[in-house]
């Protein structure tokens, strides 16, 4: 072989782009393109997209980002030079420079490889603008009836260029050759390329290409009843109706993910730790779920009303709307906050409800889940092959009222037996703060009272609490009385926390501690600095209700959260430490933080319930006017149920309240309720295929937007990382100063949580300083460690310092403690404090 050959050679491998998932090569960027855009009609996407070209090291999160870095770093334009090189040159005699290229082995008389040529490129555009259109109808902001306008005017850019390329090709060669003959020749090649998305031109065409997808689960419409409706003086049958998803139809498409397996299986549980639902004492006890024999997925049901249309509107109820959801609690839970692992399982009207009643969709659900439970169905797993997958339900997780209504209980929480766990009163509510001191509903119990509420005895409603037997109790493991969980964003964050700063800020202000206008300058002030939960700022506080009236204006639970946490910090220093309702803020900060902790350990739970009945005898005691509403005694339930069900984030309907924002922005933009919830259910599949086809159920990808490449001796902690990465000084190292971690933004001055120090068992800050890659590994982050000098009670917060010398540290994100991005607070005095969300420890 010629050193020419050899030469080639090297220039052919050199430009050809190398996949991340298989390891194909392709010669172009197109090609390319439509080669990863193969992969995700199977749903084969992996995040982070990697490049892989030479020795560059840069992610995405989208093909099209991917592509637009391609062409800007990885020298398009040279690899057209040697590819007209290779194609001018490989013919061509040694001897003879000038030479003509023999093409009549690439090109035969019939024109039938230059016809494959056209049809792969016909494949390619079709492929672009298949994804088009797929990421258009997955957004909830643009109307179904907008996207036919793109897809046309592809069209006629396509057709505009098809006769640009004609008039070009014929002015090239008309004068060397017959123009007739090419004329036609060209004319009749071109004429396949115009109009290349035809096939997705309509509304209809469209529904129709993504309803055949294999991972598209298409609602079904399920009866509920009929009617007689009278229009224009004619009376006529009416269907009421609601929108149905197959649940063994979803799962089987999740499980067909290579990754989303791989986080099902994943086990990273410890004894005597309790971190999922998987720890608690309900799943070892469960027929299915307790069996180690079945792969099994545990099922997680949400209910919840909506409204579609604005509240301040005459009849706005009319297209008010029942979301029942579920996720797959087998998740870790960072990957089961992703919109895209909250499921759709049914939408109807809340008027039909209300007609109803829930039997009917619930009848359709357990019905699927029993068959489910007991005989499952065979699937190819990624990692375990052929084998039965079971499913049933774990738990039903709602607010307080949607919760009662769904198990069917009273719906009142004004009177006696309002608990869907024990037998409590309004009245003993007011002086019993510990769970053992209530009755615990049991199924015997139940069974009575579901009888003596259809006997209907003395004309009431409803038997201690219960007012009908509910149909999820045929799911063998399941039982209403055994539901153990009760939702901590209406709890604590949108009932209690809101209450009782009410009550705190009102003996501020009547002491002269604080007034209004202080108030609102110092957490303005403080949010101006703040590097985490800038988006959760809470609205300006216009008056000071008496005790017991809650916050004005009413805040949102991420709100009421954040103003909570960093209370103490924007405004303890005008505060006197042993002020009794400043020791009462601080004591139901430290509450909310083990509430909301990620992390129990049955200690943790012990000393809960202790600190639960501490904080509400002082409220009892401190604000005497103020009667304990119900959601206080669901405080006394929360450490049994974490013994049961796992941590209380694990219940949070937070998740599921986000969610709704889908359909509302759907329903606001397609502005059509001649059947809301067929058009909503529509839409939340197609946006459920885009997903799994962008590989967005599992996101714990770190993304880089911009970075650049330093040699290490540069660096002020060169040495850590040559010692770390195994470089030397002069080698080169990619140097970020923000990148995110699924939903999780972190930036260059935010603190995490990198360790847990074994002497005096303070947990050890560091504060991020970059983010650094070496060649072909993964991103980390480079910190200053911070020495923690000891937790500050009256700003509820760790104080720290940097240490001297400078100790810098190496970690991955996988590392550390908490994923949670930390604020890095400096006071007037000159001190660093860290404010935790909640409770951390070591494991």
């Amino acid at each position: 072989m010629s050193w020419r050959f050899v030469f080639l050679y090297v220039c052919f491998v050199s430009m050809t782009y190398r996949c991340y998932i298989c390891g194909a090569t392709e010669l172009s960027v197109p090609k390319f393109r439509s080669h990863l855009r193969r992969h995700q009609d199977l749903a084969e996407i992996k995040l982070p997209i990697l490049c892989l070209q030479g020795n560059c090291t840069s992610s995405f999160c989208k093909i099209y980002n991917f592509m637009r870095h391609l062409d800007s770093f990885h020298g398009l334009e040279t690899d057209a030079r040697l590819m007209e090189s290779l194609t001018s040159n490989v013919n061509k005699s040694p001897t003879d420079a000038t030479a003509e290229p023999d093409v009549s082995c690439e090109i035969g008389d019939d024109g039938s490889q230059c016809a494959a040529s056209v049809d792969s490129c016909l494949d390619d555009v079709r492929q672009e603008g298949i994804s088009l259109v797929a990421s258009l109808r997955a957004n909830s902001s643009i109307p179904y009836n907008a996207v036919p306008a793109i897809v046309n005017s592809c069209n006629h850019m396509a057709t505009s260029l098809v006769h640009c390329a004609e008039v070009a090709v014929l002015e090239a060669v008309g004068e060397a050759v017959d123009s007739a003959s090419v004329t036609d020749a060209v004319h009749e090649k071109l004429k396949r390329c115009h109009n290349p998305l035809e096939f997705l031109s309509s509304v209809y065409k469209q529904d129709t290409y993504f309803e055949k997808h294999n991972l598209y689960v298409k609602p079904e419409s399920v009866c509920f009843g009929s009617r007689f409706e009278s229009h224009a003086g004619k009376s006529k049958l009416v269907y009421d109706t609601f929108q149905y998803v197959s649940v063994t139809q979803t799962l089987k498409n999740l499980i067909k993910n290579k990754n989303y397996v791989e986080a099902v299986l994943f086990d990273k549980r410890k004894p005597g730790i309790y971190t999922n639902f998987c720890d608690g004492d309900s799943v070892s006890n469960h027929p299915l779920f307790g069996s180690v024999d079945k792969f099994s997925l545990m099922l997680q049901l949400f209910f919840d009303g909506l409204g579609t249309t604005n509240p301040l509107r005459g009849q706005s109820t009319i297209n008010n709307v029942g979301v029942f959801f579920y996720t797959v609690k087998n998740l870790p839970a960072k990957h089961n906050s992703s919109f895209a692992n909250v499921h759709l399982l049914a939408l109807c009207y809340m008027e039909d409800l209300k007609v109803y009643g829930f039997n009917p969709i619930l009848e359709k659900f357990v019905a699927e889940i029993v068959n489910l439970q007991q005989f499952g169905f065979e699937a190819e797993l990624p990692l375990l092959g052929k084998c039965q997958v079971y499913s049933s339900l774990c738990q039903v997780t709602c607010d307080n009222l949607a919760l009662n209504g769904i198990l069917g209980f009273i719906e009142s929480f004004s009177c006696d037996y309002f608990c869907t766990i024990c037998y409590a009163t309004q009245e003993t509510i007011q002086i019993n703060f510990r769970s053992e001191m209530f009755t615990k509903r049991t199924i015997s119990d139940y069974v009575t009272d579901v009888k003596n509420c259809e006997n209907r005895k003395q004309g009431k409603i409803h038997s201690r609490g219960v007012k009908r037997n509910c149909i999820l109790n045929n799911i063998e493991g399941f039982h209403v009385t055994e539901n153990w969980s009760l939702d901590v964003m209406h709890i604590v964050l949108e009932g209690i926390v809101p209450v009782e700063l009410s009550c705190i800020l009102y003996g501020l202000c009547s002491e002269k501690v604080l007034d209004i206008e202080t108030l609102n300058r110092d957490i303005s002030l403080f949010w101006g600095h703040l590097t985490v939960n800038k988006s959760d700022k809470p609205p300006a506080i216009n008056k000071i209700l008496e005790p017991g009236h809650g916050l004005s204006p009413s805040m949102k639970a991420v709100q009421c959260w954040s103003l909570l946490k960093y209370l103490p910090l924007a405004v303890g220093k005008a505060v006197p430490c042993d002020n009794v309702h400043w020791l009462f803020l601080l004591h139901l900060s430290h509450l909310v933080d083990l509430i909301f902790a990620p992390r129990f350990t049955r200690g943790m739970v012990m000393y809960l319930k202790d600190v639960i009945e501490e904080h509400l005898h002082r409220c009892v005691n401190l604000y005497t006017s103020t009667k304990l509403r119900p959601k206080h005694h669901f405080l006394v339930h929360l450490p049994e149920i974490v013994l049961k069900s796992g941590p209380l984030i694990g219940m949070s309907c937070l998740k599921y309240e986000l969610k709704n924002s889908f359909f509302k922005r759907c329903a606001h933009t397609m502005c059509n309720f001649t059947n809301v919830c067929h058009t909503l259910a529509k839409r939340h599949q197609q946006q459920s295929l885009f997903s799994m086809l962008s590989g967005s159920h599992i996101r714990d990808a770190v993304n880089v937007q911009t970075h650049i490449s330093v040699p290490a001796w540069t660096l002020t902690y060169s040495e850590i990382l040559c010692e770390t990465f195994g470089v030397e000084f002069t080698d080169n190292l990619f140097i970020a100063n923000r990148v995110s971690v699924g939903a999780v933004l972190y930036i260059r001055g935010q603190c995490v949580v990198i360790d847990c120090d074994l002497d005096s068992g303070d947990l050890v800050f560091g504060q991020i300083v970059s983010f650094v890659c070496c060649e072909q590994r993964d991103w980390h982050i480079v910190v200053s460690v911070l020495q923690t000098k000891q937790f500050c009670s009256h700003y509820h917060a760790f104080e720290v310092c940097n240490r001297m010398p400078f100790e810098y540290r190496v970690v991955n994100f996988d590392s550390l403690v908490d994923y949670h991005p930390l604020h890095y607070c400096k006071m007037n005095k000159g001190s660093h404090f860290i404010r935790l969300p909640y409770h951390v420890f070591t494991v």
